[in-house]
């Protein structure tokens, strides 16, 4: 397996940490109705700009972690070099999380004309941004598996 493809395997691990932590605050916050009223859109957006940095710090951790348990378990020193089949690689990723992100934006926009509140369609924003991401993520790791 190589370096980038366990790369892969990481951030799918951390959307889904991320995901569920965005979905836990996301949730219980609105349910508590701390996203109700004048200032509801400005506290939604605060708590979104928390949970993105604590989102990348997650992020660096394990993938901190998971280099040195990969290192430890297997004994190989990771090969940091990319070659063309990782740069189509990535771009595939790329092609897949935009496609998918821009669908999901333009759902969000949808639901919006259709008279949803403002802050479910950031939600549903925020949502189509991960959900991108996820997607991006399953075809890089099925275009490691399956060849390039």
């Amino acid at each position: 397996m190589s370096h980038e493809e366990r790369n892969v395997l990481t951030e799918i691990l951390a959307n889904a940490i991320i995901i569920g932590l965005f979905l836990w605050f996301l949730v219980t916050g609105h349910a508590a109705g701390r996203f109700d009223g004048p200032e509801g859109l400005q506290v939604w957006a605060v708590l979104v700009l928390k949970l993105i940095v604590a989102s990348i710090v997650i992020g660096i951790m394990l993938t901190i972690v998971m280099g040195i348990i990969w290192q430890v378990v297997t004994g190989e020193k990771p090969d940091l070099t990319r070659d063309e089949r990782d740069r189509a690689i990535s771009g595939i990723g790329w092609k897949v999380q935009g496609i998918a992100t821009v669908i999901g934006v333009v759902g969000a926009i949808g639901k919006l004309a259709l008279g949803q509140e403002v802050i479910t369609a950031m939600s549903l924003i925020l949502a189509a941004c991960a959900f991108g991401d996820t997607c991006g993520n399953l075809a890089k790791l099925y275009a490691y598996r399956r060849g390039v």
